[in-house]
């Protein structure tokens, strides 16, 4: 199966197996956003994603995590699964083999993923 077009802000299902992983890295099946530039996604075999989560923290989030309402994932005709309100865990972020990408969720409106980029940018402390 030939493998979809990956626009930068798109959401899919991804597994990593708990046996990839060490400590606490991110395991299981969740959904990640691409972060990584459209053009890079269409010419390398690699994509960069950030997973997200519906386990908040009672104590609130940290400034590289941000929340994101259910209403701002813009659903994939595809999809027939819940969208639920999400935390992104920018500091989790992950290389992934395209081949690990499953069924797309859908995309982040405009206005999510540049809150997404700002945690990004200050994760990695970018000016």
């Amino acid at each position: 199966m030939p493998l979809p077009d990956i626009i930068q802000g798109d959401i899919f299902w991804i597994d990593i197996p708990q046996g990839h992983t060490v400590g606490s890295e991110q395991y299981n099946r969740r959904p990640y956003i691409i972060v990584s530039r459209t053009a890079l996604n269409r010419s390398g075999r690699t994509v960069v994603g950030v997973p997200l989560t519906t386990t908040s923290n009672p104590a609130g989030q940290p400034p590289w995590r941000v929340t994101i309402p259910a209403k701002e994932i813009v659903r994939d005709v595809s999809f027939q699964g819940d969208i639920k309100d999400s935390i992104v865990k920018t500091d989790h972020v992950r290389v992934l083999d395209k081949t690990r990408l499953e069924n797309r969720m859908g995309k982040l409106t405009n206005t999510a993923f540049v809150a997404v980029g700002l945690a990004l940018a200050y994760l990695f402390d970018l000016r």
